[in-house]
């Protein structure tokens, strides 16, 4: 997300930050940028989320944590459902797909723990968007 450019002199908001500003004429500096505000991160809706293997995460903006969840619970689960057809395999396959889902829980439970803490961090830092109500 990129922030908005201001003008230096009148504060208008710059469509070009590098042509002069349209309302005084100034040279753009851009100097007075404007905060990005995260939006709020609801942990129930992040662990509803994280039921589809990743997607919680990527609804949280940690997209190599939920890309290497997606690809870690479907390779032990794919991998682990191949072996079973075999009868040698089984003994392999079994604990490998009860490991992606072990594996499915836990991403379940950290998406919930990572939005408390991002709410935690924010209300910290005194963003109001992220208090409670």
């Amino acid at each position: 997300m990129a922030a908005d450019v201001f003008c230096g002199t009148c504060g208008a908001v710059l469509t070009n930050p590098t042509a002069p500003c349209p309302r005084c004429g100034s040279p753009a500096s851009g100097r007075y940028q404007s905060t990005v505000v995260p939006r709020r991160k609801n942990p129930l809706v992040a662990a509803a989320l994280a039921v589809v293997p990743g997607c919680g995460h990527f609804y949280l903006g940690h997209n190599a944590k939920g890309l290497a969840y997606l690809l870690g619970i479907g390779g032990l689960q794919f991998v682990g459902f191949d072996l079973d057809l075999t009868v040698i395999g089984a003994a392999v396959g079994v604990p490998m797909e009860l490991g992606g889902g072990g594996l499915w829980i836990f991403s379940i439970v950290d998406a919930y723990r990572t939005a408390r803490s991002m709410q935690a961090a924010a209300g910290a830092q005194g963003n109001p968007s992220y208090q409670q109500r």
